[in-house]
């Protein structure tokens, strides 16, 4: 199996997703997770992709809904990439909300894969920083 493009995977499912491409409830992911994270005094979130669930947080359908779409997503660059989806063990993104300020979106994520080997891709870290109205 060519496994050399997994964790170019990881990485740029997880970047489209927090970039202005994901969406929960009518704004950004990005946006919508950092204030959701403020207003229940969380500094980290998990998502876990393969389950489209997310630790620390009630689910509701907006972000279900999206958290679903964000597996098909994957899934689908997996395909694209030649990798059967079955290769997929977990992925996960760890989400550090950087400051506290509603109107100021900081956020760093970190992917992290690990294959039916038990190998663990180390995707780069995302960052997504810029200003949000209230």
């Amino acid at each position: 199996m060519k496994l050399k493009n997994l964790k170019s995977v990881g990485h740029n499912t997880a970047h489209s997703y927090l970039s202005t491409l994901g969406h929960i409830g009518g704004m950004y992911a990005s946006t919508y997770l950092h204030r959701i994270a403020l207003k229940s005094s969380l500094s980290a979130i998990e998502i876990d992709v393969l389950n489209a669930t997310i630790s620390e947080l009630a689910p509701n359908d907006e972000v279900t809904d999206s958290l679903q779409g964000l597996r098909v997503q994957f899934l689908e660059l997996l395909q694209k990439e030649g990798i059967p989806t079955k290769v997929a063990k977990t992925y996960k993104l760890f989400i550090k909300i950087i400051g506290n300020r509603i109107d100021v979106i900081n956020i760093q994520c970190k992917p992290l894969l690990i294959d039916l080997n038990d190998k663990v891709y180390d995707c780069a870290l995302i960052t997504e920083k810029y200003p949000e109205p209230v």
